[in-house]
């Protein structure tokens, strides 16, 4: 008998497709408060119905998922240093190791 496959140990992790652009996930059921905090900080999202994505553009960082919130694609603008992605990750309840 096979063993079922496993998925990832961490509830909350990154991955980096880009240098200027990172995709975060979490825990479903962390989702709709992560959002929360990030309006809070960055501006209330916009959704966009048809395509199914909800959107915070702010200064430095453009916020954006699909409809289910999850995965947050994280993309930096020209004005964003790393202090603001410290201040992110501090946001998400988390810094990089």
């Amino acid at each position: 008998m096979i063993a079922p496959a496993r998925g990832p140990t961490r509830v909350r992790h990154y991955a980096c497709i880009h240098p200027e652009t990172y995709k975060y996930f979490f825990a479903k059921h962390d989702v709709l408060a992560v959002w929360g905090r990030l309006a809070a900080i960055y501006g209330e999202p916009s959704v966009r119905p048809g395509f199914g994505v909800i959107e915070i553009q702010s200064e430095r960082l453009i916020l954006r998922a699909t409809t289910g919130g999850n995965p947050i694609t994280v993309i930096r603008t020209r004005r964003c240093t790393s202090q603001d992605v410290e201040a992110l990750h501090r946001v998400f309840g988390f810094e990089l190791e």
